[in-house]
């Protein structure tokens, strides 16, 4: 039998910083940012002190890395879903869209994560910089997501499409935190709606 493979250093660090990141994870969606030390995500992660100095500068750095990570990954999946409603009606494809964002409202985990990333921002001016920066990336694959259905479906905008994207994230947002009962409206009923209002064709 083969012995396992070992790793690479740039592979044992990239599992390495993943661990922290999912730590990171797990104690914010347990209670909170402030209840995320340093120490209590090295202790979860089964790694020193040391070890997250040597892939993250601060803990910021590390909160940074973690919603890039996770808002790249739902990005990306929006962009694939979407993708695969090529041939479908308008209608359709939105009830697509806005049943996975939904699926993802209802996420505790994500739920807590962005929730508690946005408070973070609230409290602290340097992190929000920084927030913005890494969130605005994830805002323009949904900008392209917007502009690709426009184009599909042959519509005209009444509005820029990185506005309606932004309302649309906003309504997703919501949905995240308040944590309608069932029986309301959907984000999916709410976002086909508003698209519907601010395209034409």
């Amino acid at each position: 039998m083969a012995a396992p493979k070992r790793l690479t250093r740039q592979q044992a660090q990239q599992e390495t910083r993943a661990r922290l990141i999912d730590a990171a994870l797990n104690l914010i969606a347990e209670a909170g940012v402030g209840a995320a030390s340093i120490r209590g995500i090295c202790e979860r992660a089964g790694f020193s002190q040391g070890a997250f100095y040597s892939n993250f500068a601060s803990k910021d750095d590390l909160l940074l890395a973690l919603v890039a990570t996770h808002m790249t990954r739902i990005a990306r999946d929006l962009v694939d879903l979407v993708q695969a409603t090529e041939g479908m009606g308008l209608d359709d494809s939105l009830i697509r869209l806005g049943a996975r964002l939904g699926e993802l409202s209802r996420n505790p985990v994500l739920s807590r994560l962005i929730i508690e990333m946005n408070l973070h921002a609230q409290r602290d001016a340097d992190f929000a910089a920084q927030f913005a920066e890494v969130t605005a990336s994830y805002r323009r694959e949904f900008t392209a997501i917007t502009e690709a259905l426009i184009a599909r479906h042959h519509l005209t905008p009444r509005q820029p499409a990185a506005e309606i994207a932004e309302t649309m994230l906003a309504l997703w947002f919501g949905e995240i935190v308040q944590n309608r009962e069932a029986g309301t409206a959907s984000v999916a009923d709410l976002q086909m709606a508003y698209f519907r209002a601010v395209t034409h064709g």
